[in-house]
């Protein structure tokens, strides 16, 4: 269950020296596939299978409420029918489950009768929703910094929030995602135009988008008028795209020494939040993550994981597998999910998992499954 606000996947720790260009020729192809392969990271196609109660901060219940007394509903009895108790509200470092986050947003979301109602809920954000997160993003001195620190930080909002900041030539795609059931429209509708608002008022409004997408569908006319920028919707991420430059913008409240005590701070407060580490998910994401630049190789999962390439295939022997075992089964899941949507190409997946042409990636795909990737799709 990922819940999300600001962005979509945990950003990369640093831009490898060879990620940009790497598998880029300058093909529609190659670009769909790489927007493919990140949504699906970040989509909720792809669970890490943890039973862990995961958690978001009370503060985006409240921006729900919000919205929903606006439009005089039944708001007592909607945080009763999810079982979560009004007295939080008013509490400032509450959690509650994700998963029952997410169920009222959905229902709230259902029962509104504004075809925009995500963008409704960004407005209701308070300063007090993000807390120390918010205020450790303002006193960044650019807008790649801020994104930088928010995916760092997540866990502070919510414990499975993720986002990256994707380079592709010219321009930057900041992609969501949301690993949860419900998968709730409106909820990225929220995420993004908060997104765009915000990045808007840090930079003096010389933040300007070239186009804001979604996934799934809505009403276009309405979101992109409350949002002040193109909307598409249907599209095969759920991303906001800007000039590259946009990454140097400065922010108004960029304050480097408080900057640096609020991340001492923030190190302390995130010990005291309930663990989530599971070292094979780790592993996991991560083959996602650099499948997505090509072949996923131990070693290079290793130094993403900041472990030794001995220590890494140690610790997976302790879990009955291995490295190429693992990579396989994240490409298999990552190909099935892919090929039930009829819209991408067989080239499209081959490329987003990393194979350097389809043909290796028919012969792979029989190797998994025992047929032709082109048997596998939906009839």
């Amino acid at each position: 269950m990922r819940c999300v606000v600001w962005g979509v996947m945990r950003s990369f720790r640093r831009d490898p020296p060879d990620v940009e260009g790497s598998r880029d020729d300058g093909s529609s192809v190659g670009d769909a596939a790489r927007a493919t392969v990140f949504e699906l990271v970040s989509s909720g196609g792809l669970r890490e299978g943890s039973s862990r109660a995961m958690t978001t901060a009370i503060g985006l219940v409240r921006a729900v409420v919000r919205a929903a007394e606006a439009e005089a509903l039944p708001v007592g009895a909607l945080l009763a029918a999810h079982s979560i108790d009004p007295a939080m509200l008013s509490e400032r470092d509450a959690r509650v489950s994700t998963e029952r986050f997410l169920a009222l947003f959905d229902d709230v979301a259902k029962r509104s009768k504004r075809s925009s109602f995500g963008c409704e809920v960004a407005g209701k954000i308070d300063a007090a929703a993000f807390g120390l997160l918010g205020f450790v993003v303002a006193s960044c001195a650019t807008l790649d910094a801020a994104w930088l620190r928010f995916g760092r930080y997540t866990r502070l909002l919510c414990d499975e929030l993720r986002f990256d900041v994707v380079r592709r030539g010219d321009e930057v795609a900041v992609v969501y995602g949301l690993d949860a059931e419900p998968m709730v429209g409106a909820l990225f509708e929220m995420a993004l135009t908060h997104m765009v608002s915000t990045s808007r008022r840090g930079t003096a409004q010389r933040f300007a988008p070239r186009v804001v997408r979604f996934r799934h569908r809505g009403d276009e006319r309405a979101v992109s008028a409350a949002i002040g920028a193109p909307v598409e919707f249907g599209a095969l991420e759920t991303a906001v795209v800007c000039d590259r430059a946009s990454l140097d913008l400065p922010l108004r409240g960029a304050n480097p020494a408080l900057l640096d005590v609020l991340e001492s701070h923030v190190s302390l407060v995130l010990r005291t939040l309930a663990p989530t580490d599971d070292f094979v998910a780790r592993v996991r994401h991560e083959i996602r993550m650099v499948m997505y630049f090509g072949e996923p190789s131990l070693k290079t999962v290793a130094t993403r994981l900041a472990v030794g390439d001995r220590t890494l295939q140690r610790r997976l022997k302790d879990e009955g597998l291995t490295f190429r075992a693992l990579a396989d089964q994240v490409r298999f899941e990552c190909a099935k999910l892919q090929l039930e949507n009829p819209d991408v190409s067989l080239a499209e997946v081959a490329y987003s998992l990393g194979f350097s042409s389809p043909s290796a990636f028919h012969v792979a795909y029989r190797r998994w499954a025992g047929e032709s990737p082109g048997r596998s799709r939906p009839r």
